[in-house]
């Protein structure tokens, strides 16, 4: 169940998605890493909390929420706020 929530709220964002293998459920590290040098700073920040919320933690890849709310619009903004009103990870 929280898979499947995880991938509907990834799923909104096609340039992130695909470093997910929805079928398997399982993260591409490699192409995340090469993705990030290539992605806008908004894309980064987002991509960011997914990989928090997938591995619960924020260490791996360093996601921050004071950077990414500087950069993010409310759309992102409000996607992060749902999630802490109602946390879950896969």
């Amino acid at each position: 169940m929280s898979k499947q929530r995880f991938f509907e709220m990834v799923g909104r964002y096609p340039r992130i998605s695909h470093l997910w293998d929805i079928g398997e459920g399982e993260f591409k590290p490699d192409l995340f890493e090469s993705e990030l040098g290539v992605m806008s700073s908004g894309e980064v920040q987002i991509a960011k909390f997914f990989a928090s919320v997938w591995f619960h933690d924020n260490s791996r890849y360093g996601f921050d929420l004071v950077d990414a709310v500087a950069v993010l619009d409310s759309n992102e903004r409000g996607l992060i706020i749902a999630w802490i009103q109602d946390p879950f990870w896969p």
